[in-house]
């Protein structure tokens, strides 16, 4: 049993196979019998009768023998009883097609999907769905689904939570110039999820790409274990719907405000390496291209054209995409001045001129072929009078046997003059494109989505010690809400997290003296329990030099306090040692029911909500992944200087955001955190303020 006996079954029953054309069962019956399954075929129905020349068979037990796959195709409230028939005869793979389960929302519903699932635990049964389209096998001619045929045979394992986007892509394999390994709808993922589905995947042999579409992600954590071995070996792409920002409303820090319902999504791939289609266009291309070309050995490609407009637009995508378009070498010039006219282009990109024929195609993607400083192939056409499109196609095709190593994609710019080379190019398992910058995209999906999640070990987390554990526990202990400032200090106190010197201050006497012991200049922070943003209220004032400036300041944070928050309790103000304006980060947390903490890092301040410069993780992080975290941001160019300024310490800055992910690691209490700001100079990473919210 295993992956085999559930992709390509030897034997094959469906339960619920209804002698009437246009009923589910039928359908799925007929489309195992005419389509190419060679094995054997059992069609399970009490009333005696014939389907697609196979006599009905009144049972399971009937059969006699034990079948690997059974298809299921009954009303909802008898699928537990047959379930519970295959467990007993010793089946171990099923697929429920049956809707009626718990995606009504109702109680019966719910209760017999549960019942679903302690059956399949209690015999190891494999089980798709229910409430979902079933499973397709080309290389067996195994469609045990109700989709109309079957796709073509190639390597792409379809996995899709929706059984319509399936049978769209199916429909239009060939028009897409998608051909498949598997097709698997997952339906209501009652025991087997995504997870489980990406692990069958990766171990079929036939399975080149892993095509994800999903609506919701069961468990992010086991999904980003699994997804980053396996994309190491077998690229995956995920289409994932339902991502606008929803829950940020009732969201009481910046972190958990900015997270909405896609931070999990983009932590996940990015730290497992998944290639991530924003739409369902991309999802094809990407599919497309990584199952039928090599892997891109360096960003160095070259770009073939035969009209300057495109080759200018794939010029501007290729940066975008992260490829180069590096000079050619001195050899490839002097071979292309040979066999291009004068008015040609023999840079890069390579312009063969409006009135190119096979010859000059040829003598260009011969060139780059050969050009060391080249690994890739961006090919563009468009349909001149005398451009001979079918055979510039064939010669494309010609080089890449030629060459099997390196990628190539294509854009035949155009409509009906174009569309015989398509089918050509489609038919050689060459890519192309409606436009020059979906090519060039494609291409750059060739490279890794981010090397250094691809290649991070993840470093074992020291495990919390008893006395930290002890302690806290004991900050926590009876607290919701917000963390008092003095608390929050002193649990961040044991991460090496530093604040400021700091103190607070019930009046003005008391503030004035605790500005004298810390030194000025100083800042002071209103301090309520009530109050989440400080200076919605007017309750910060900075840069403080003098005695007067304090008692002025205090006077006007408590009125401003009083007018604009009547009901909030006041614990004093904060009086906190100044630093001069240097770079804002905010470092930041939040617990999300499908992927855990996530942890952020980005542009702080006043500019968090404003500018959005955002990444996530899923927490904790390596210091490496906390430098790739950085990186990502836009303001990246900050830290590294700029307009004179000197570089930023962006090893503490680093430093900073994993210490932070090991302490919302460490508390499980934590439900959103902000470090906000992080004032970053050259000498070190400060936290000025912070927000800790306690569940």
């Amino acid at each position: 049993m295993g992956i085999m006996s559930l992709l390509s079954p030897t034997s094959i029953a469906v339960v619920g196979a209804s002698t009437q054309p246009g009923k589910v069962g039928h359908d799925i019956f007929v489309n195992l019998a005419t389509q190419g399954f060679t094995g054997e075929l059992y069609a399970i129905n009490p009333k005696a009768g014939e389907i697609a020349g196979h006599a009905t068979i009144p049972s399971l037990s009937a059969i006699g023998k034990t079948v690997d796959l059974a298809v299921i195709v009954t009303p909802a409230p008898t699928v537990a009883a047959i379930l519970e028939e295959c467990g007993a005869l010793g089946i171990k793979n099923a697929v429920v097609i049956s809707a009626g389960f718990a995606e009504t929302s109702t109680e019966e519903g719910r209760t017999m999907e549960s019942a679903l699932k302690s059956i399949a635990k209690k015999y190891g049964i494999l089980l798709i769905g229910p409430n979902c389209l079933g499973i397709l096998r080309p290389s067996i001619g195994m469609n045990a689904s109700f989709a109309k045929s079957l796709p073509p045979k190639g390597g792409i394992a379809l996995i899709s939570q929706s059984g319509a986007t399936a049978v769209g892509l199916i429909d239009g394999a060939t028009a897409f110039g998608l051909s498949f390994a598997s097709v698997i709808s997952i339906g209501n993922k009652t025991v087997l999820d995504e997870c489980d589905y990406v692990e069958r995947c990766a171990a079929d042999p036939e399975t080149r790409v892993i095509g994800l579409y999903l609506e919701s992600i069961r468990d992010g954590r086991r999904f980003l274990k699994i997804a980053r071995d396996v994309a190491a070996k077998t690229p995956i792409v995920l289409l994932k719907s339902g991502v606008s920002e929803h829950g940020s409303k009732a969201a009481a820090s910046h972190t958990g405000a900015l997270a909405g319902s896609d931070a999990g999504v983009a932590a996940l791939c990015r730290q497992a390496g998944i290639h991530r289609a924003w739409n369902t266009e991309e999802f094809l291309d990407l599919l497309c291209v990584l199952n039928t070309q090599p892997p891109l050995l360096s960003p160095k490609v070259a770009i073939i054209t035969n009209a300057g407009g495109p080759g200018i637009l794939a010029t501007d995508a290729a940066e975008t995409a992260g490829l180069q378009l590096p000079a050619l070498d001195p050899q490839t010039v002097a071979a292309l001045k040979g066999a291009l006219p004068s008015a040609a282009s023999t840079g890069n990109p390579i312009d063969v001129i409006g009135d190119a024929g096979v010859d000059r195609y040829t003598a260009a993607l011969k060139a780059c072929a050969e050009d060391p400083n080249i690994d890739g192939v961006v090919a563009l056409l468009t349909p001149q009078v005398m451009t001979p499109c079918d055979a510039i196609a064939r010669a494309v095709v010609d080089v890449r046997k030629k060459s099997p190593l390196m990628p190539v994609t294509t854009s035949f710019l155009g409509g009906s003059s174009v569309e015989s080379a398509r089918a050509i190019l489609r038919a050689a398992d060459i890519p192309t494109f409606d436009t020059p910058e979906r090519a060039v995209r494609a291409m750059g999906a060739l490279r890794s989505y981010e090397p250094q999640a691809m290649n991070s070990k993840k470093e074992p987390l020291k495990a919390q010690s008893p006395q930290l554990k002890a302690v806290t526990a004991n900050i926590f202990s009876g607290r919701t809400g917000l963390l008092p400032d003095d608390i929050a200090r002193q649990l961040f106190a044991h991460y090496d997290l530093s604040f400021p010197k700091q103190g607070v201050a019930k009046n003005e006497e008391e503030a004035v003296r605790t500005a004298a012991d810390i030194g000025y200049p100083v800042i002071l922070k209103i301090q309520s329990p009530d109050i989440l943003h400080k200076t919605d209220v007017g309750g910060i004032r900075g840069n403080l030099q003098s005695e007067n400036d304090v008692r002025s300041a205090i006077r006007e944070i408590l009125a401003n306090a009083q007018k604009l928050a009547p009901k909030a309790t006041i614990d004093g103000v904060l009086v906190q040692q100044f630093f001069k304006a240097g770079d804002e980060f905010i470092v930041g947390a939040v617990r999300d029911p499908a992927f855990g903490t996530l942890l952020m890092a980005g542009l702080g301040g006043i500019y968090t909500e404003l500018f959005r410069d955002t990444a996530f993780r899923m927490a904790p992080v390596t210091e490496e992944e906390a430098y790739v975290m950085l990186q990502q941001l836009t303001s990246w160019t900050m830290l590294l200087g700029a307009r004179g300024k000197p570089q930023s310490d962006i090893p503490a800055l680093a430093r900073l955001i994993v210490n932070v992910g090991r302490m919302v690691t460490d508390c499980p209490q934590i439900k959103e955190l902000d470090v906000n700001p992080v004032l970053v100079s050259e000498s070190g990473a400060i936290v000025a303020d912070a927000k800790v919210i306690v569940d």
